[in-house]
């Protein structure tokens, strides 16, 4: 990638921390006969990062990034904040998802925040501060990779809050939204934008979460989610930017999901990465138009992140 990096990166996801230190030093061999230059770290360690509210220990991340310096890798430092720790949960409860069928999620999984949790908002973003004051400045650390394939939905009553106002900020006016989505149908008019409610399950929706009986509500729902996750994206990126204004930001989109404006999104990145995971049976053909698609977004070379 002229311009961006000085070398071709290669390499991948590194998790050291999920293991004993004593295999570190065969890692690194097995890295070195590999001919691999560059590594992936941090992605999902916000739980050892952060323990408790108001801790963080940083130890042994200080570990792994030395390591890999003094071993010459290139470094993609990510900020872990694809998945939060458990006692968010259980002192912030509002920071869970709700699903498309009403229920409101406890700790597990990954991917598990609400896009408009104010919570998740600010811990994220003190999390990343904390490593961009600690690391921005390593010459090593050649590109930053902001929480991990972005997706997923939520439907709780903060986010249908947050939607009447993106709703009313889009359509200005009561008369041209009831216009745009046909409200007229089924007796759906409405009157305040209060009286609008979520397409899940509890109210328009029908079979899956891919159908609603009324297009309009769920389009424009895709489309609330994707600017929430993206302004969660940007404000990141943001932080990063104070400690290293030249810093090289991504994310790991996923080919054609469809539940992003990755065009939208690619012109918030400094770089396009994407995940490929082909199955046995998974056509060349639509490898092949992935990548294609992935590179169209910038027009320009893209990172394999995995």
């Amino acid at each position: 990638m002229a311009g961006k990096f000085k070398r071709i990166l290669y390499g991948g996801d590194y998790n050291p921390n999920q293991w004993g230190r004593e295999i570190w030093s065969e890692d690194m061999r097995i890295f070195r006969d590999a001919r691999i230059n560059s590594a992936t770290v941090n992605v999902f360690s916000w739980a050892k990062l952060q323990p408790s509210e108001d801790e963080y220990n940083f130890s042994e991340l200080d570990d792994i990034i030395d390591m890999l310096s003094k071993e010459g890798y290139d470094i993609v430092l990510a900020t872990s904040t694809g998945a939060m720790p458990a006692w968010m949960f259980k002192k912030y409860p509002e920071v869970a998802r709700t699903d498309y069928q009403g229920r409101h999620h406890k700790f597990g999984h990954r991917h598990n925040a609400c896009p408009n949790s104010l919570v998740f908002q600010k811990y994220a973003s003190a999390l990343v501060e904390q490593l961009a004051v600690r690391y921005a400045s390593n010459p090593h650390v050649v590109c930053w990779h902001i929480s991990n394939e972005y997706g997923g939905e939520c439907y709780c009553e903060n986010c249908e809050k947050a939607f009447r106002v993106w709703l009313k900020k889009k359509y200005k006016t009561i008369d041209a939204l009831n216009k745009a989505w046909n409200l007229e149908f089924w007796s759906h008019t409405v009157y305040e934008w209060d009286e609008i409610v979520l397409p899940n399950a509890l109210g328009d929706g029908m079979d899956t979460e891919q159908n609603t009986a009324f297009a309009g509500l769920s389009v424009d729902y895709r489309r609330f989610n994707s600017d929430g996750m993206l302004g969660n994206f940007k404000m990141e990126r943001d932080v990063i930017r104070r400690y290293n204004k030249d810093a090289l930001i991504t994310t790991n989109l996923m080919g054609t999901y469809k539940g992003l404006d990755y065009f939208k999104w690619a012109k918030e990145l400094d770089i396009v990465s994407w995940d490929n995971y082909p199955g046995y049976n998974t056509p060349w053909s639509y490898t092949a138009m992935c990548h294609d698609l992935m590179r169209g977004l910038k027009d320009e070379p893209f990172m394999l992140m995995e």
